[in-house]
């Protein structure tokens, strides 16, 4: 490694002047721009932080700001591979020896003392105030059209409040909390996110290889589309008993809807799945299940809705006309019922994992009382 030279001490004054040092020191605020330009892990710039605040004061007088930017440069330089245990002596000033030997004794005394202590696990268990805190975090990140959130978005929220989080430290949790490697994550795994990288920057907690079993189900859990054009939504009834002929009706055929159908038949239905389906909000609403769960179920009653008002048009127009007696095509027919039954199912049972995740909390939260 080599010597400090004079030209380097000079470049080190202009930039501590440049930083408007008062009484000859400037604090942690102040430096950070530098050590965030220097892209170094977090963990290597606390280690710097540490070696060259070498009065524990938690600011920086010139000669320890020369110590800090001559580690940072070596670091980045690739002169030294990682940030020595100690200062090398060339690196102490004459007038930081005697308390580099007090740190030094201090630090065995306390070596000797203390039991070692292992690095801490993620706690994941969110308190109300948690939560609440959370809430307001992602509020200050820009949402995606479906109300998801992207990485971009979440971690310069997090840069802004967490400041010992390093880019390595974000890139793996986000893979902890987005295993199925989506461009945007849901809420519950965007508190994660937060939760987890708050905990490494207060307590030094260490990131885990994955995730407990109850939390990876919620990051893992498929989203379900209620748009009748999805993929998700394209499903087939199960041919039951005999019926193995297949449908070979074309889709694009619009005789279906040039014809009046059983169209009563067909509106007696959409009306009582609307029915269910205001139940069934209401029962959501009731038990306070999550904005998300009742969102979906009101973005669902909204579909039946609308393909209920176009039913009963179809109806009145055909009722006009006097084509009541004109064939249609009841298979399309059906198969578009079965497709919404299909949904009303998914909606089901989405509900059902959103309560049962709920028992789960409660039951983990009762456990710590």
């Amino acid at each position: 490694m080599p010597k400090l030279e004079q030209f380097e001490i000079k470049k080190y004054w202009q930039i501590f002047s440049g930083l408007k040092p008062a009484d000859n020191k400037v604090n942690h605020d102040q430096v950070l721009p530098i050590l965030y330009n220097s892209k170094l892990d977090s963990s290597v710039l606390n280690q710097i932080w540490f070696l060259a605040d070498i009065d524990d004061d938690d600011n920086l007088d010139f000669e320890e700001f020369v110590i800090c930017m001559r580690l940072i440069f070596d670091m980045v330089n690739k002169n030294i591979d990682k940030v020595p245990d100690e200062l090398p002596d060339w690196l102490v000033p004459g007038s930081k020896a005697s308390l580099i030997k007090e740190r030094k004794q201090r630090k065995q005394q306390e070596n000797a003392d203390l039991p070692k202590q292992e690095t801490p696990e993620v706690d994941w268990y969110m308190s109300p105030e948690d939560v609440t805190q959370y809430e307001k975090m992602l509020g200050t990140c820009e949402r995606s059209r479906d109300g998801t959130v992207t990485f971009p978005s979440l971690s310069w929220m997090v840069k802004s409040k967490f400041f010992n989080i390093g880019p390595s430290d974000m890139d793996k949790v986000w893979n902890l909390v987005n295993p199925r490697n989506l461009s945007s994550i849901d809420k519950d795994p965007a508190f994660y996110f937060i939760h987890c990288l708050r905990q490494c920057n207060d307590v030094g907690a260490r990131i885990p290889s994955e995730l407990p079993k109850a939390l990876a189900d919620i990051c893992n859990k498929e989203r379900v589309s209620y748009d009748l054009k999805s993929a998700q939504a394209d499903v087939k009834k199960i041919v039951k008993n005999d019926e193995t002929k297949a449908d070979t009706t074309p889709r694009n055929d619009t005789s279906a809807l040039d014809a009046p159908v059983d169209t009563i038949t067909d509106v007696d239905a959409l009306e009582k799945e609307l029915a269910l389906l205001d139940a069934e909000l209401s029962r959501a609403k009731a038990n306070n299940e999550s904005t998300a769960a009742q969102n979906t179920a009101r973005q669902l009653r909204e579909q039946f809705e609308g393909l209920l008002k176009y039913r009963q048009h179809q109806t009145l127009e055909h009722s006009k006309k006097g084509h009541i007696s004109i064939p249609i095509n009841s298979r399309a027919v059906a198969e578009d019922l079965d497709n919404i039954e299909e949904q009303v199912n998914a909606l089901e049972s989405y509900l059902r994992n959103k309560q049962s995740e709920l028992q789960s909390l409660e039951r983990e939260i009762a456990s710590f009382r």
